[in-house]
């Protein structure tokens, strides 16, 4: 016997048993559905994306943040910068500053005042 009529007779080349008709059914409304899912969709109410940022509410707001963050580090550094040039003093103070600013100040502060940044 060659290994083709082996097979054949335990039925390798069988398909199977037809689906049932239910879970045909079933199969064929899931692909429809996925098929229309855009179509059927509703439209978004709603915002789609974040509000515009007004720039010169910002630029008020980081000036307000850094005028009173410079002041207070000069008062704070200065009994021990007060001998350098205002150059180095001010590469001292500048990155502090900025950092504040950036991980600190800048975040609170448009968190305060999110709702009016973007008016």
């Amino acid at each position: 016997m060659n290994e083709r009529t082996v097979s054949h007779a335990y039925g390798a080349d069988d398909p199977g048993p037809p689906s049932p008709p239910a879970v045909t059914d079933i199969r064929h409304t899931l692909r429809e559905q996925g098929r229309n899912a855009f179509a059927n969709a509703e439209p978004r109410v709603g915002p789609t994306g974040p509000a515009a940022v007004r720039r010169w509410k910002l630029w008020l707001l980081t000036v307000c943040g850094i005028y009173p963050t410079i002041v207070l580090l000069g008062l704070a550094t200065n009994p021990v910068l007060e001998d350098l040039d205002l150059p180095v003093r001010l590469a001292v103070l500048v990155p502090v500053a900025a950092a504040a600013m950036v991980w600190q100040i800048n975040p609170r502060l448009q968190r305060y005042f999110g709702a009016w940044l973007t008016r």
